[in-house]
């Protein structure tokens, strides 16, 4: 958050940071990769790796509050 506390999920605790990586399925990978998912960039970098390992199907869960939003900058 704007005051460097870790962001975590309301529906479910163990999904942490902005990119909501959550801890129970993805903490020992993470680690193994040299991304601290509790950091900006560690959260993001891990995020970035995750979707291009598996596309969005991790965030399918969540995708109620984002899917809408999924088209917007089409040209």
């Amino acid at each position: 958050d704007k005051n460097g506390k870790i962001i975590r999920g309301e529906a479910n605790a163990y999904d942490v940071g902005v990119m909501q990586i959550n801890e129970m399925y993805h903490l020992e990978k993470s680690k193994k990769l040299g991304m601290d998912i509790y950091t900006l960039e560690g959260n993001m970098e891990y995020g970035r790796y995750l979707y291009e390992k598996e596309g969005a199907r991790p965030w399918l869960a969540s995708s109620k509050c984002w899917a809408k939003y999924q088209n917007i900058a089409k040209s």
